[in-house]
C-alpha cells in the first residue's frame, strides 16, 4: 500500500499511466465497501474509474465526490491507509460528527426558544401560552434541523467532524431563520389576554390545571366576558369512590339510563373487579367495602381525569356557543344524566390534545 501518485488522477486529472495503475491498484481492496465493482489495474483513465474515485469519495471517505485523486490530498491518504484502518476512521469521524450534530443541535434549539421567549415577553404573551406555543415550535425547529443536516449529509458537506462544524452554523442559521418567522406568526396569532373582556371562571377551579383554566379564561373572553361555572373540578380518590357507590347503578349500560361512565370496569382485564364492586353495591349495600375495594384494587389513572386536576366539568346553563366553543379545542363530553357525582353538566379535559394557545383563525370558527 505504499503506491504514491505524481499528478492527479480520474476526472479532469493528468492520468499519467503509472499514476492511473497506482490508484486501481489501491482502490480495489475497497471495491466491495465501496459500491464498484474491481478495475483492471492496466494505468488507462476511464469514465469506470472516475465512478469508482468518486464512489469511494462518497461511501468510504464521506465527503462530496468529484472523482479526482490528488497528490497529498486526503483521497489519496485514505487510500494508502488501506480499508482496515480506513474504515476505523470512518468509525471514529462518525461518531464526532454525530456529538457535532446533537451539540449544535441543542444550541440552535436554545436559540430558538430564547428568541420566543423574548418575543412572547415584548408582546406580553404569557409563559403559559408561549410554553404552549414552544411545544409546537420544537418539534418544527427538530424537523427542520434534521432535513437540513441530511441534505449535508447527500451533498457530502459533512465528511469530517471539523466540516460538521463549520456547516451545522449554516445549517442553525438557517433553522433559527425559519422559525423566526414561525414565532412572529405565532405570536401574532396569540390570545395575549389584550381583549376587551377579561375572560371569567367561577367555581370549583382550585387544583384544576392551569391549562385548563387558560382556555377557559380564553374563550369566555371571546364572548365578552361571559362567565364559565366549573361545578366539578379536582376529586379525591375516596370522595370519587363514595360518588360511584351512590350512583353505580345510574352509570352502568347493565341497569340502563346512563350508560358507562365507569368505562374502565367493562374492560375484560378488569372483569373480576367489576363483579366485586357491583356484588358491594348490588347485594351488600356495603359503601365502606366499596370505597376499600376501590382504593386498593382500582386502576386510578384509568378512572377519572377529575383525580389530576385534567377534567372540568360545566354548568348546564352555559350558553350552547361557550359549550360548542370548547368542544372545539378540548375533549368534550355531554353528561347530561349527570357525571360520577351525579351532577348534570358538560364535561371537558385533556384526554385529546388541548389546541391552545387559541388563535385568532380558530376564534373565527366559533359560533357567533
Amino acid at each position: 500500500m505504499g503506491q504514491k501518485i505524481s499528478a492527479s488522477v480520474g476526472k479532469g486529472g493528468k492520468n499519467q499511466p503509472n499514476d492511473v495503475k497506482a490508484i486501481q491498484t489501491l482502490l480495489n481492496p475497497f471495491a466491495g465497501d465501496a459500491g464498484f465493482s474491481k478495475l483492471k489495474p492496466d494505468g488507462k483513465p476511464s469514465g469506470k474509474l472516475d465512478k469508482a474515485i468518486s464512489s469511494f469519495q462518497e461511501n468510504i471517505c464521506g465527503f462530496r465526490p468529484d472523482g479526482r485523486v490528488d497528490p497529498g490530498k486526503r483521497t489519496i491518504k485514505k487510500l494508502l491507509a488501506g480499508p482496515a484502518k480506513a474504515k476505523a476512521e470512518k468509525k471514529k469521524e462518525e461518531k464526532e460528527i454525530q456529538k457535532v450534530k446533537s451539540q449544535e443541535h441543542q444550541k440552535a434549539l436554545a436559540a430558538a426558544k430564547k428568541s420566543l421567549e423574548k418575543a412572547a415577553k415584548t408582546q406580553k404573551v404569557s409563559s403559559t401560552v408561549w410554553g404552549a406555543m414552544w411545544e409546537s415550535i420544537a418539534k418544527e425547529a427538530e424537523a427542520l434541523y434534521d432535513s437540513y443536516w441530511a441534505s449535508g449529509e447527500k451533498k457530502g458537506d459533512l465528511g469530517s467532524p471539523d466540516e460538521a462544524k463549520k456547516q451545522a452554523k449554516k445549517i442553525s442559521d438557517k433553522m433559527n431563520k425559519e422559525i423566526k418567522k414561525k414565532i412572529d406568526s405565532s405570536i401574532k396569532e396569540a390570545d395575549t389576554g389584550g381583549n376587551t373582556y377579561p375572560g371569567k371562571v367561577t367555581g370549583k377551579t382550585q387544583g384544576v390545571k392551569k391549562e385548563l383554566i387558560e382556555v377557559l379564561l380564553a374563550v369566555s373572553s371571546h364572548y365578552e366576558g361571559t362567565p364559565i361555572v366549573v361545578v366539578s373540578g379536582l376529586r379525591d380518590k375516596r370522595g370519587q369512590a363514595r360518588a360511584m357507590f351512590k350512583y353505580w347503578d345510574k352509570h352502568l349500560k347493565k341497569y340502563g339510563k346512563n350508560g358507562d361512565i365507569y368505562w374502565f370496569v367493562r374492560q375484560p382485564k378488569y372483569q373480576e373487579l367489576w363483579k366485586e364492586l357491583d356484588d358491594l353495591k348490588m347485594v351488600k349495600k356495603d359503601l365502606s367495602g366499596f370505597v376499600k375495594c376501590m382504593l386498593e384494587k382500582a386502576p386510578w389513572g384509568s378512572v377519572s381525569r377529575h383525580l389530576s386536576g385534567e377534567a372540568v366539568d360545566i354548568s348546564t346553563s352555559t350558553d350552547k356557543k361557550i359549550i360548542k366553543a370548547l368542544s372545539m379545542v378540548m375533549n368534550y363530553l355531554p353528561e347530561k344524566d349527570g357525571n360520577s357525582e351525579g351532577i348534570k353538566c358538560h364535561h371537558f379535559d385533556n384526554k385529546t390534545k388541548i389546541k391552545f394557545p387559541i388563535t385568532d383563525s380558530m376564534r373565527s370558527k366559533f359560533p357567533k
